[in-house]
């Protein structure tokens, strides 16, 4: 999974032994379980591989744009399309 997600094996009987540390993690809140199946995950192009692997060796290099930036370019994309 790409994201933070944290995926639970549960055997439908017995509480994971891991749910502790898990839940520890998570702020308080409400929050939906949903079932993760094999084929809700995706598989990267060759292309979208090759650009990332790219991006990193940018980062790595020092190519990189300020955070404050990168927020104000997404935040003013963003109220265009408003």
């Amino acid at each position: 999974m790409g994201d933070a997600a944290k995926v639970i094996d549960w055997n439908g009987t017995d509480v994971p032994t891991d749910i502790a540390e898990v839940l520890a993690q998570v702020p308080p809140g409400r929050y939906r379980l949903q079932a993760v199946t094999d084929d809700d995950g995706f598989e990267l192009t060759p292309e979208q591989e090759a650009g990332i692997e790219a991006a990193i060796r940018s980062a790595d290099e020092g190519r990189t744009v300020p955070f404050e930036d990168a927020m104000a370019r997404m935040t003013a994309k963003l109220s265009a399309l408003r």
